[in-house]
């Protein structure tokens, strides 16, 4: 049964909070804040998280790209291009930050205290956690790296060290249907 979301005032409520579901979908809206770049350069489209699968990250704007990011692949599909697969023997470094990007939609704390000091406030409905990196690599490129949400993750801020900053604005969440469509899971299989 899905927790109170008032009752979400400290990490294992939080925890508890974001790890029931098995399946989380909805819209993105990101926003790449560059130094060079007066305006953000802007992008969405729809996600699939899932616990056991991994991620789909389907960018529709303002060019389509598919991704696909399982424990050990990440396949990337630019429009009509073949996909481009990349296994976690090949780029070890990237697959480092996928685990800890998919820890954080996960609830999953305890991983994370691992990397981060972590910093939790609430108001209201409204949670806020702040991950503020503690080793290399993360340290080496990431200030802070910021969630808010109420039921869901809401809003993942990843600022860098070198002044740019990436918004990711998540919005339409639910967890139905509670397993992966037959599309959905065909497209974990590559």
């Amino acid at each position: 049964m899905p927790q109170s979301i008032a009752s979400i005032n400290d990490l294992d409520a939080l925890q508890h909070q974001l790890s029931q579901y098995q399946v989380v979908r909805g819209d993105f809206t990101q926003l790449r804040h560059l130094e060079m770049f007066k305006q953000p350069l802007s992008s969405s489209g729809q996600f699939t998280l899932d616990k056991e699968e991994g991620l789909l990250w389907q960018q529709n704007t303002p060019f389509p790209v598919n991704l696909v990011l399982t424990k050990n692949r990440l396949s990337q599909t630019f429009s009509d291009q073949p996909s481009q697969i990349i296994t976690a023997k090949e780029n070890p470094m990237a697959f480092y930050f996928s685990h800890i990007f998919l820890s954080v939609f996960h609830g999953n704390t305890d991983k994370l205290k691992e990397q981060f000091d972590l910093g939790f406030s609430s108001e209201g409905d409204k949670w806020t956690l702040k991950l503020t990196p503690t080793q290399a690599p993360l340290n080496a490129v990431f200030e802070q790296i910021n969630l808010k949400g109420s039921q869901d993750i809401d809003a993942l801020t990843l600022v860098e060290l070198r002044g740019d900053k990436t918004e990711i604005l998540f919005t339409n969440q639910n967890h139905l249907p509670e397993k992966l469509t037959d599309d959905e899971q065909a497209q974990f299989e590559f």
